[in-house]
């Protein structure tokens, strides 16, 4: 059966995948496996799915060695695998085919990410330091230019694990039980700092303060050394900033490490000095003016506020309407005064901000003002758009709750709504219909029918008659 997919399917790396995996979890058969991983990379030099496997299975059965009896058609890599052998003098014998897989994968696969993933699949065994330091060596001189390989290197000092020094002496093994936490840290900081002085990328500041933040949250070891992890990251977040390499969300917890200092004078000061560094850094970003003007805003700031907005509006345009919804519901806690002279400049900011703000203002105008008011400047409103169809329901909900309803100014929402949505949105019509049949006149539905199958387009007109028909027989049938 597997002779005849792969007949049929050899081309497909997947195949020689799935039956090697046959071989050995079915029929426990590795050395079939072993050819069949063996012939596929014959065939699919460059197949990461097949070399990860290949890789695996030496490493489980690391005593087996190829033999020319279980090798058809391998000549080459026995020739390969002879002088790898002379080559690779330190590896374990029982490594030593493990160690030809991973050669042969490193020609052939120029990609820093596989040779993590194969690094990492090595970690995963026990009596494997000397592999993992050929690697970690390829690695070095290979892809001194990824940021990754310098996270992972990082990482392995975070870990205790075998490692080369940064000049390519090898070091003594350690255990990473024998090594202080504090000691780890360190090594895996100067690691780091060399890094960012190599690549001067936003990628590798980071990766490294990715790293620091898991070495802060780390919950076995949160209650140690508290300080001093939370020490190398602010130092680490500073430095970035001034490199000018830091990321939003970077930004954004260093401002909440900020903020948890509300006592602490200078850490204050610091923290209004970030915010206006931030924006400046990174001026698209919505969630630092957020922080910056909220800031501002809790620290009375007001005009302050009003002067930048401008500016924030122009840099964001629509993006900025959770600005504009912060400052109106600042302004809405302070006085009713400051509140419409935040509304009526949102609604002049930008169209698409303005969109928005209508519902609220309406409703802001009905419970401060009256339904009078909300009215008259729903009708300028309406002259002036965009308007959303949320800006009409919205209208609509208000006359509905008026103790004093009146059918007319009811249902102007809803003629509206039709003559702005009518053509590509059935809801409006049906929303229509419902309200003439419970609280307006019934005998305008036919009317408001015959509009909406001359105004909706031809591919909404037939959903549109099934769902009157529908909602009609069940008005009939209350009659």
């Amino acid at each position: 059966m597997l002779s005849r997919m792969l007949q049929v399917h050899r081309d497909k790396p997947k195949c020689w995948h799935i039956a090697a995996c046959w071989e050995l979890e079915e029929n426990k058969n590795k050395q079939s496996a072993r050819q069949y991983l063996l012939r596929g990379l014959q065939i699919h030099p460059d197949s990461q799915l097949l070399y990860v496997d290949a890789f695996k299975l030496e490493l489980e059965n690391r005593v087996a060695v190829i033999t020319t009896n279980n090798a058809e058609n391998t000549e080459n890599q026995e020739d390969n695998l002879a002088l790898t052998m002379m080559n690779g003098n330190e590896i374990p014998i029982s490594l030593k085919t493990a160690y030809f897989i991973y050669q042969q994968a490193f020609e052939r696969i120029k990609d820093i990410k596989f040779i993590v993933e194969l690094l990492n699949i090595a970690k995963e065994y026990d009596d494997t330091e000397k592999l993992q330091m050929k690697i970690i060596c390829d690695m070095m001189r290979e892809y001194a230019h990824e940021p990754l390989m310098w996270d992972t290197m990082a990482r392995r000092e975070l870990q205790g694990l075998v490692q080369p020094d940064l000049n390519d002496t090898p070091m003594e093994i350690e255990n990473s039980e024998q090594t202080s936490l504090r000691d780890r840290i360190t090594s895996c900081n100067k690691v780091y700092q060399t890094a960012v002085k190599k690549i001067k990328t936003e990628e590798m500041w980071s990766l490294y303060i990715e790293c620091l933040l898991e070495i802060n949250r780390d919950a076995k070891s949160l209650q140690l050394l508290p300080n001093f992890k939370r020490k190398l990251l602010k130092t680490s977040l500073t430095q970035a900033h001034k490199a000018k390499k830091l990321r939003e969300k970077h930004y954004l917890h260093w401002i909440d490490m900020l903020s948890d200092k509300e006592h602490d004078e200078s850490e204050q000061k610091r923290l209004t000095d970030v915010l206006r560094e931030a924006t400046d850094t990174v001026p698209s970003s919505v969630g630092l003016w957020h922080a910056r003007i909220n800031r501002m805003l809790q620290s009375g700031q007001e005009k302050e506020v009003d002067t930048i907005f401008p500016k924030v509006t122009e840099i964001l345009n629509e993006k900025a309407l959770p600005l504009w919804k912060m400052r109106i519901l600042h302004a809405q806690i302070r006085s009713s005064e400051e509140a419409e002279k935040s509304f009526q400049a949102a609604l002049k900011a930008h169209p698409l901000i303005a969109q928005d703000i209508k519902p609220v203002w309406l409703e802001w105008l009905v419970l401060t003002k009256g339904i009078h008011v909300a009215r008259e400047a729903y009708k300028q409103l309406c002259l002036q758009p965009p308007n959303s169809l949320e800006f009409h329901k919205k209208m609509a909900t208000l006359e509905y709750v008026q103790p004093e309803a009146s059918v007319e100014h009811a249902r102007h929402p809803y003629r509206m709504a039709t003559q702005h949505f009518g053509t590509d949105d059935t809801s409006v019509w049906m929303d229509y219909i419902r309200f003439e049949m419970k609280h307006g006149d019934p005998k305008e539905v036919g009317k408001i029918y015959a509009r909406a199958v001359k105004t909706l387009k031809g591919s909404l007109t037939n959903s549109f008659m099934m769902e009157y028909s529908l909602i009609a027989a069940k008005h009939d049938s209350r009659k």
